[in-house]
Formats: C-alpha cells, sequence, structure tokens
C-alpha cells in the first residue's frame, strides 16, 4: 500500500518505549508505506520536543508505556495539537483499553499483531488531517460525529450497534426508510439485520437476497464501495428486473459497505428516499466519517 499520488510523504511519530517493537513498526511502514517518514522517540520530553518542532502528519502511540501512558499522550496531543490525528497500538487485546482510547478522541486503534493493517489506518487518518476527500475539517460534522459516537460506544451488542449506526444515517441522510443486510458469503446471500420503516410484508419478501443482486446493496457489496440510484424507475438494473417504485415503497436508495475487524466486509446499509434525488455530498462525508467511527465499535465488539 503506498501513500496516494499528489499527496506530501507522511510524517509519522512514533512513541515506543520498546525498541524491538520500534523496529517492527519501522519495518512494516518502510516495505507498506514507501516514502514515509517515521520519527521514534521513547519519551515524554521528546515527544512533546518532535510535536513542537517537527512537522508531524500523525502520531502513533504505544498504549502502556512506564512513566507516560498512551492516554496521557493522546490527552497532549489533542489539547495542544487537535489536527494531529493520534492512533493507539496495543500488545493487549483487552475491550476496556480499546473503549478507552477511542472514548478520548483517538483516530483509530490497532493490536500489534495486525500491523499489516498499520499503512492503510496511517494514510485513512492522515486524509482526516489534511482534508482529502470530503470536508472532514468541518466543525459542525465533528461535533456532531463526536455526539453520535459516544452514544454508539454505549452499544453492548453488535444487532443493538447496527440499529444506532442505522438510525443515525437515516437522520444524517434525511432518509425515509433504511436497513443493515448481513453478508453471507458461504450462502451467497445478504439477509436482513435490522430496518427502519419498512413495512412485514416487505420484509417477509425482500429479507434475503442473493450477493449477486444487481440491486443497489448487491452492488455496493459486489463493487465494495458505495452506490447510489438516484431513481429506480430508471435506473436500466432495476428496470432489468421488472421492480417498480411501489413494489419497494421508496424511489432513491444509497448503500454503504460497513467493515469489521481487519477490514472485513460484514454488512451493507441502506437508506432508503420516496421522492428521486441523491443526498448531498456533505451528508455522506458526515456519514462516512461517522461510519469509521462505528467501524472501531464492531471491531471492539468482534473481539470480545
Amino acid at each position: 500500500m503506498t501513500a496516494s499520488a499528489g499527496r506530501p510523504p507522511i510524517t509519522v511519530l512514533h512513541l515506543e518505549d520498546s525498541s524491538a517493537d520500534a523496529i517492527l513498526v519501522r519495518r512494516q511502514l518502510i516495505r507498506d508505506l514507501p516514502g514515509a517518514q517515521i520519527r521514534w522517540v521513547e519519551t515524554e520530553t521528546a515527544y512533546k520536543r518532535a510535536l513542537a518542532n517537527e512537522e508531524i502528519h500523525v502520531v502513533l502511540s504505544d498504549f502502556s508505556m512506564p512513566g507516560y501512558d498512551g492516554i496521557a499522550a493522546l490527552d497532549y496531543a489533542r489539547a495542544n495539537y487537535p489536527r494531529i490525528p493520534v492512533i493507539m497500538l496495543s500488545s493487549t487485546e483487552d475491550p476496556k483499553i480499546i473503549r478507552a482510547a477511542l472514548r478520548s478522541g483517538a483516530a483509530d486503534f490497532l493490536f500489534k499483531v495486525e500491523l499489516a493493517e498499520l499503512a492503510r489506518v496511517i494514510v485513512r487518518a492522515s486524509g482526516l488531517r489534511d482534508g482529502y476527500g470530503h470536508r472532514w475539517d468541518r466543525q459542525e460534522s465533528r461535533a456532531k460525529v463526536s455526539e453520535l459516537s459516544a452514544d454508539l460506544l454505549r452499544a453492548t451488542n453488535f444487532l443493538q450497534a447496527l440499529h444506532k449506526v442505522l438510525e443515525t444515517a437515516v437522520t444524517l441522510l434525511k432518509a425515509d426508510k433504511g436497513n443493515v443486510l448481513l453478508i453471507e458469503e458461504e450462502e451467497k446471500q445478504l439477509r436482513l439485520a435490522t430496518s427502519i420503516g419498512f413495512p412485514q410484508e416487505f420484509i417477509d419478501k425482500y429479507g434475503t437476497l442473493s450477493s449477486e443482486s444487481a440491486t443497489a446493496c448487491g452492488k455496493a457489496y459486489q463493487r465494495r464501495e458505495r452506490v447510489v440510484v438516484e431513481d429506480i424507475s430508471r435506473d436500466p438494473d432495476f428496470v432489468r428486473m421488472g421492480y417498480r417504485t411501489d413494489n419497494f415503497g421508496f424511489v432513491s436508495v444509497q448503500s454503504t459497505p460497513l467493515r469489521g475487524r481487519n477490514g472485513r466486509l460484514f454488512a451493507i446499509l441502506s437508506t432508503h428516499y420516496e421522492q428521486a434525488q441523491r443526498p448531498s455530498d456533505e451528508d455522506l462525508g458526515t456519514l462516512d466519517l461517522y461510519i469509521q467511527e462505528a467501524e472501531r465499535v464492531f471491531a471492539l465488539l468482534e473481539s470480545r
């Protein structure tokens, strides 16, 4: 994995008291993120000096260190350098540790056995800092996502978390209906996990779909990316399947993949509209930011 074209080289400040772990991280990033600059520091003093005197794009911090732990490092960065995202690393797969880091504002969390994911996580976090893609730096969106994410962290199981995410998506995108379909790879199907606004008749008839379906959720699964259909009566795939708007009770739909631990695709979230339309880029950007937060919670629930 390499940094995206057109972006400046990423400088990573790595706070780690173990030289062996620091070497492992450096080797991984040299291989997976060519051109990245890795600045390793071992102490609180060196960490604060580097933040003050160098152009740092992402902080990577060990969670447990003698004398100065990861939460303290995170709190200092958020208070003094709020635009610099902090990624936490831990050798302990303890859900309480992950929850503490996310509640304190960590941009992401990885276990040290997951270093193969590190480059992807760093590039994503750097994008949040530098504003690539959607308008991540909009204070209103950030505040909204922070509030919603705090509520999501109180979820105690997958179904509850999925429904909270769906509720939020329907609200953010001003939708009339919504659902989440779980991906069942072996059966090659998508199965309804939770929904909002759909009658039981619809749920009984369309609660299970082929993963090869040409519906929006089927295409989102196949392409591994969001699919928006502004008017199903004018969409060639929907027309070919013989569906009419009264089959579904909606005219427009957007479908977005959800990922869990290690980036594994496990569900498709869709929002639906009774009038032909397309969600604004700003609203979709806010949803994406929220989904990033939600995916950390999904990973946390998977680790239990």
